[in-house]
């Protein structure tokens, strides 16, 4: 067995074999990778940037009031409460998203409003900008303008909230003045309109000294008395307000104790608003179990035990204080009832007047102070970049290495499905499996040509340009691989002895019919005088490629309806029938061509080329001519084939390659050996190029004769330039 060694060339020609194959993989993996690469794609995701700057500022009547910057109060405290529940809770009404009269308490209780409040801290990021007092306000959102709007919302909001707190007092305390200059308001001018009547219904001018001194004690005390009373009602109400808050650590963010003149409790009330804002924006994150939650509590505890504290011994004070000047009042009333009633009454009024004229002016005063201090209000945020909507999203991924990894894993895959294939193709592919397989040597190849620009007689059912491709086309290349197979036929002829040969194929729709002529049409070129018989009576085709009438024939001369001459047709024969004139003497060689058709149809073929008659008459003809060639059915459909194998001197077998299997060749091979039938070689149809490469390596159309150019029809075998 011959054996070859592999090389590039042979994996070479698997691939261009199987490029079909091949180019499917790499387009089917590139398409999957890629629609693979878009459905793992991320939604798109739009990142807007807005910006504040944080100023440490302090306003000139904060600062005579005592107001200081807290140091604490850092950059990365101010981005911690960008994103906490106050702020955040603004930011949702402000977008509509929770409603705009619904309390913090509302909010902290529905479902609905924290989810809002946690999609929208999911989707804020704030930043310090490095080496600034910028904060960068960072929204992403799977909407552009969404992503803008909360952006923006965050900065108004934030910037809001800054505001009241730094100036939360003032605010409140404003307001408290406002309430009670509108009472001592109300007070003073009923206290003036009492005084007059009085006066002008008992018609009274003076006092006498002595009376006016005691009745100046007696109002000095009382006047004292009164403001005793009132520091520790205050003082009072705000341990009541500490007490009642104390049951529940909730309570302490909701009370406000008023401005005290206690520099110590005014001190522990502001560490205490400090620390309920920090706790209010821990539970938004954590919950009330969480360590830094219990710590904070236990410090709000222990400033409010402080508080209190003060508040006791502060009212305790105030009480010894309060007992004195009662005792006081108590004593200087008993000296004053010795004088007249009216005087008393005068007196009281007087007082009275003179205690609301006081308040009244104290609290202008103090409206005055804070108006001027919410004028010069403390405002620390500026924004110095809002968000715009942006136009491209953040994460656009490449989806180019993706495809490019599935292509390249394609091609791989290709190749490996196309050595696959030719693992499991059971057909010959090469010239060397043929000759391996069936241990005789190919005597030629005919190459494959497309079918598409062949010249057709439109007045014939029978494209014979095509068919007769070595008489119409004899500068072809196909023409010239007949032309080769002549040759090799000659020589074998010259080494057996024998010129009848007998054309097959092992299965059906191998060209079989196709060689045939052209191999009897290249030996009448030649100068061969040949006999071409149709022993295909099943399915005869020679007859409707030369144009001749099927009958009489082969049939008829075996059942002794005419005698061996009168079937032979000639080329007088030949210029009756359906080719022209001019077709017939396109190329010489015709007249050396003598042709025997099927003749009538029979139903027992294989009985008519089995039989003595046949069998006769291929001895009678044998010395008359150069060349007999028969056109045989295929050898496996029927045993016709195998019949006519041992009247023959060699069998030539066509082999469509790539179509048919090597078990069906192998078995076609075998049973012509079975009848010892001289199989003298195979030759190729429809050979492509990887089948053959060295053989077409080095053909080439420039050698032959030039050729005119016929214009393209229906179908045909070949290109014509």
């Amino acid at each position: 067995m011959a054996q070859y060694d592999v090389d590039l060339r042979d994996y070479w020609r698997i691939i261009k074999k199987h490029k079909v194959l091949v180019f499917l993989m790499v387009f089917l993996v590139g398409c999957f990778s890629y629609i693979f690469a878009k459905m793992r794609e991320p939604a798109p995701i739009f990142e807007a940037e807005a910006a504040v700057k944080i100023e440490r500022r302090t306003n000139l009547a904060e600062f005579f009031m005592g107001g200081f910057w807290d140091q604490s109060d850092s950059l990365t405290t101010q981005a911690f409460i960008i994103t906490s529940f106050p702020v955040l809770a603004k930011t949702a009404k402000y977008l509509g998203r929770i409603p705009e009269n619904a309390s913090e308490q509302d909010i902290r209780e529905s479902g609905k409003y924290i989810s809002e409040i946690k999609f929208l801290k999911s989707m804020i990021i704030a930043e310090q900008e490095k080496y600034t007092s910028i904060l960068n306000i960072k929204t992403i959102s799977a909407i552009p303008k969404e992503a803008a709007d909360v952006a923006n919302a965050v900065v108004v909001t934030y910037q809001a909230y800054n505001i009241h707190e730094k100036n939360k007092q003032t605010f409140e305390t404003r307001a408290f003045i406002e309430n009670q200059l509108e009472l001592t308001g109300k007070n003073l001018t009923k206290a003036e309109e009492s005084l007059r009547l009085f006066k002008e219904k008992n018609d009274i001018l003076a006092l006498e000294a002595q009376t006016s001194n005691i009745l100046k004690r007696i109002f000095a005390v009382e006047t004292e008395l009164d403001a005793v009373k009132n520091k520790r009602f205050n003082a009072q109400s705000q341990l009541e307000l500490i007490n009642k808050a104390d049951r529940s650590l909730k309570n302490i963010e909701n009370i406000f104790l008023p401005e005290s003149d206690n520099s110590s409790v005014q001190e522990l009330n502001k560490n205490l608003r400090s620390l309920v804002l920090k706790r209010q924006t821990l539970l938004f994150d954590f919950t009330q179990e969480h360590p830094l939650v219990i710590e904070i509590n236990g410090q709000i505890k222990a400033l409010v035990s402080s508080i209190k504290q003060d508040l006791v011994s502060r009212i305790s004070g105030l009480k010894a204080r309060e007992s004195d000047l009662s005792a006081k009042h108590i004593q200087l009333i008993q000296e004053s009832k010795t004088f007249p009633e009216k005087a008393l009454v005068l007196n009281r009024l007087q007082r009275e007047l003179t205690l609301q004229e006081s308040l009244y002016s104290q609290l202008k005063t103090k409206y005055q102070e804070i108006l001027i201090q919410a004028a010069g209000k403390v405002e620390e945020v500026v924004i110095v970049r809002p968000a715009t909507v942006p136009l491209f999203p953040t994460n656009i991924p490449s989806n180019m290495a993706v495809i490019a990894t599935g292509i390249v894993m394609g091609l791989f895959m290709g190749i490996v499905f196309a050595f696959v294939a030719e693992a499991l193709d059971t057909s010959i592919g090469t010239i060397e499996d043929v000759e391996n397989l069936l241990k005789v040597p190919v005597l030629g190849m005919i190459p494959f040509v497309k079918r598409d620009e062949c010249e057709i007689d439109d007045s014939s059912d029978m494209d014979r340009p095509c068919e007769l491709v070595t008489h119409f086309d004899s500068g072809s290349l196909v023409s010239e691989a007949f032309r080769s197979i002549r040759t090799n036929l000659q020589f074998i002829g010259m080494e057996i002895q024998g010129k009848s040969f007998m054309v097959t194929s092992s299965f059906m729709q191998e060209g079989k019919t196709f060689n045939v002529v052209n191999i009897a049409v290249t030996f009448a070129q030649g100068g061969k005088k040949v006999l071409l018989i149709e022993a295909d009576l099943r399915n005869p085709t020679i007859y409707k490629i030369f144009g001749l009438n099927q009958s009489p024939g082969l049939t008829d001369y075996v059942l002794g309806d005419y005698q061996t001459e009168e079937v032979i047709i000639k080329i007088t024969d030949l210029m009756l029938g359906d080719m022209d004139i001019d077709d017939i003497l396109m190329t010489p060689g015709l007249d050396n061509l003598s042709y025997v058709t099927n003749g009538s149809h029979v139903s027992n073929p294989s009985e008519i080329l089995n039989s003595n008659r046949f069998k006769e008459f291929i001895e009678t003809v044998y010395p008359d001519y150069d060349m007999i060639i028969i056109d045989a059915p295929p050898v496996l459909p029927v045993t016709d084939a195998v019949d006519i194998a041992s009247l023959v001197d060699g069998v030539i077998l066509i082999y469509t390659v790539g179509k048919i299997a090597r078990g069906v060749l192998k078995r076609a091979k075998i049973a012509l050996d079975h009848v010892n039938a001289k199989v003298l070689g195979v030759i190729l149809n429809n050979v492509k190029s990887e089948t053959g490469p060295e053989y077409f390596k080095y053909q080439s159309q420039y050698y032959y004769s030039p050729r005119k150019k016929i214009k393209p029809r229906k179908w045909g075998i070949m290109k014509r330039s």
